[in-house]
């Protein structure tokens, strides 16, 4: 017979057996690999041949190089404005979803989640098409009338880097944006309405809170599939495009300097990480109604 002590332990001991799969994959796919980067990035290279010698002469590099560090600036900025411009417009089309849409609702989902079963490259390779100088827009443009010649700005340029990111990046966001709105009870809207609150008020002070985390998470996956793309800037983005993952993808290819691309890994990690935790701390959810 066990007594009330063995209990616990038992129940401890159950959870974490059922944990140590979970483990072992974090472990295997994430912590390891990071770990094994770390050390890389302070080995260095000389003449191509890898020197097992611990130094921080390839964060000096990257630290102190003006171009290194335009071009993750360039990166942030960037992967932060697709991101938060992807999230508002998916907020607002999970919004006319939860609240107008009934019979329809699945099938607007699905209309919007659908992109996602499409190949990465095929998508990225649309907006190709769209942008190009004899593209779909400015063909258009131009048979309408609206421009004269073709708008150069549109392709391999920032500008196309932007916009094919935001449009990768929606689905993701309104997934989350979704779950977080179809989660909140109507009732609450409903006494809200009741107490006399406008529609804007009500928003602020029971949607708004009970949605931010969603919204938060949301941010969060579009930042993370921009922050560290490199296959859109390749091929929508020319040398004017070019972002940080692309110098990484150049190290560990062309230049066959792993340490330096793996001390470049490190210092976007960190950097991603610092914004990730800031967003983290900005939504969290208060469940408190004013």
């Amino acid at each position: 017979m066990s007594t009330a002590s063995e209990v616990p332990f038992a129940v401890r001991a159950r959870q974490w057996l059922v944990l140590t799969p979970v483990m072992l994959w974090i472990a295997a796919l994430v912590l390891i690999p990071n770990i094994l980067m770390l050390v890389y990035s302070l080995w260095s290279t000389e003449e191509g041949v890898l020197r097992r010698e611990f130094s921080l002469t390839n964060y000096v590099d990257v630290l102190t190089n003006d171009v290194t560090l335009t071009i993750l600036l360039r990166t942030l900025l960037t992967a932060i404005g697709a991101a938060l411009l992807a999230t508002a417009i998916a907020y607002a089309m999970a919004w006319f979803v939860v609240k107008k849409l009934t019979r329809w609702r699945m099938l607007a989902v699905l209309l919007v989640i659908v992109p996602l079963w499409i190949s990465y490259l095929v998508r990225v390779y649309s907006w190709k098409i769209l942008l190009g100088e004899s593209g779909v827009i400015n063909s258009t443009f131009l048979a309408v009338g609206i421009i004269d010649e073709p708008l150069s700005f549109m392709l391999y340029s920032r500008f196309s880097v932007f916009v094919t990111l935001t449009y990768v990046s929606i689905p993701f966001a309104f997934v989350a944006a979704y779950s977080a709105l179809e989660r909140i009870p109507k009732s609450l809207l409903e006494a809200s309405a009741d107490s006399g609150a406008t529609p804007g008020r009500a928003f602020r002070t029971v949607v708004w809170p009970l949605s931010r985390q969603g919204v938060g998470i949301g941010f969060a996956l579009a930042f993370l599939l921009c922050v560290g793309d490199y296959l859109t800037p390749a091929m929508v983005g020319g040398l004017q495009g070019t972002m940080f993952g692309s110098l990484i993808v150049n190290q560990f290819g062309l230049a066959n300097n792993w340490p330096l691309g793996a001390a470049m890994s490190i210092v976007l990690l960190a950097a991603t990480g610092a914004l990730l935790a800031a967003v983290a701390r900005a939504s969290r959810s208060e469940g408190i109604l004013e």
